[in-house]
C-alpha cells in the first residue's frame, strides 16, 4: 500500500488535475482501511460525492499534514475497528486538522453520514462487526410522545380515511370474489405477534410469498390500491389499538422473520419499536425486493437509533411524495 500511496502523492504533485471531476466532489482521507470503509467505497452515494485517499498510519512515511495540503482534504475518516492505537504525532496532526476546520469522522459514523443507514458487516458465517449496534433504541421515553402523536393524527385522519377505505372495499367487491378485508399475522414490538389489516389486493387463494413485478396474483384493482396506498389504510385501526405506529419498520410475517434472523443476527433489533405503516426503509427503497433485505435493515436500524419527531415528519413528507408520484412498494 505504501508504494501505491507514494505514487499517488507524486502523481498529484505532477498533475494537479488528477482529481478534477464533474460537479463538487469532497476529497476524504481515510486513515487505515477496514471492512466498513471497503463497503463504503462500493456505494453509489459515496462515489458520487466523495473521493477517497488512503493513509496507513503504521507504514506511511508521508506525514498526515502533507496529505491534507497536497490533496485539499475536506474530511478525515478514521478506521478504528482493526487498529486502536495511534502514534502521538498523528494524533496531534488530527487535532491540528480539526482546528483548521477539517471534519473528522469515525468510519462507522461516516458511513451513517453518507448513507443515512447503519453499516452491517458480516465477517464470517458466525461473526459480525459491531460498534454501538446493541445500544440503539434504549431511550424508550421518547416514544411516549410518539404514541400521543399516533393517536392524535389517527383521530384527525379518520374523516378522510374512512371514506377512502369504503371506496377501496367497493372497488374490490365489484371486481373480484372473496372478502374485501385482508388480515394476516405479523411480528410487532418485542417480537409479539398481532393481526394486521389491509384491503385485499390479491386473489383470495395464493402462496403468500413476496409480491413480484407484474405479479399475476394481484386482482383487477390491486395495483391501483397499492400505488395509492389505499390498501394500507385499515392499519389505522392497528395504530389506534397500539399494535403499530404511523412510522416504523414494516412488520413481517413470522416465518419471514425467522428466515431473516437466520440470515442476519441483527434482524430482531427491528422489533425494539412498534412497526409502522411507513418507515425510513420504505421511503428510501419504495420498490425493494427480498434481495434488498440487508439494506432495508440498515435503514430501519438507523431510524431506531435516530428516531425523533422531526425525523418522523421527514418520512411522512417523503411518503406523500411517493404516493403522489405513484412509486410502488
Amino acid at each position: 500500500m505504501e508504494k501505491s500511496l507514494t505514487k499517488a502523492f507524486v502523481t498529484m504533485k505532477e498533475n494537479k488535475q488528477v482529481f478534477k471531476m464533474t460537479g463538487y466532489v469532497k476529497v476524504c482521507l481515510f486513515i487505515n482501511v477496514s471492512d466498513i470503509s471497503i463497503k463504503l467505497f462500493s456505494d453509489k452515494k459515496f462515489r458520487k460525492k466523495y473521493k477517497a485517499i488512503l493513509y496507513d498510519s503504521n507504514q506511511s512515511r508521508i506525514t498526515l499534514t502533507e496529505y491534507l495540503e497536497k490533496f485539499s482534504i475536506k474530511c478525515i475518516v478514521l478506521e478504528t475497528s482493526n487498529i486502536t492505537h495511534l502514534h502521538k504525532d498523528i494524533a496531534n496532526e488530527i487535532v491540528a486538522a480539526r482546528n483548521k476546520g477539517i471534519a473528522v469522522y469515525d468510519a462507522h459514523e461516516f458511513y451513517e453520514h453518507v448513507n443515512r443507514r447503519i453499516p452491517l458487516i458480516r465477517l464470517k458465517s458466525n461473526e459480525y462487526l459491531v460498534d454501538d449496534i446493541f445500544t440503539i433504541g434504549q431511550k424508550q421515553k421518547k416514544f411516549n410522545l410518539k404514541r400521543f402523536i399516533d393517536i392524535l393524527v389517527s383521530v384527525i385522519l379518520l374523516p378522510i380515511v374512512v371514506p377512502l377505505i369504503i371506496f377501496g372495499f367497493i372497488l374490490v367487491k365489484f371486481t373480484s370474489h372473496g372478502s374485501v378485508l385482508f388480515s394476516q399475522e405479523r411480528v410487532g414490538k418485542n417480537s409479539k405477534h398481532f393481526t394486521i389489516y389491509k384491503i385485499r389486493t390479491m386473489v383470495s387463494k395464493h402462496s403468500g410469498d413476496f409480491t413480484t413485478k407484474n405479479d399475476l396474483r394481484i386482482n383487477g384493482v390491486g395495483k391501483f390500491l397499492r400505488l395509492t396506498k389505499i390498501d394500507e389504510l385499515p392499519q389505522l385501526w392497528n395504530i389506534l389499538v397500539g399494535d403499530m405506529s404511523l412510522i416504523g419498520p414494516r412488520p413481517e410475517r413470522p416465518h419471514f422473520v425467522k428466515a431473516s434472523n437466520e440470515e442476519n443476527a441483527m434482524f430482531d433489533l427491528r422489533h425494539l419499536v412498534k412497526p409502522g405503516v411507513t418507515g425510513w426503509a420504505q421511503v428510501n427503497l419504495p420498490t425493494a425486493t427480498p434481495k434488498d433485505n440487508l439494506e432495508k435493515l440498515e435503514y430501519d436500524l438507523y431510524y431506531i437509533k435516530n428516531s425523533s419527531t422531526f425525523f418522523d415528519i421527514l418520512i411522512i413528507l417523503k411518503t406523500i411524495k411517493i404516493v403522489f408520484t405513484l412509486n410502488s412498494n
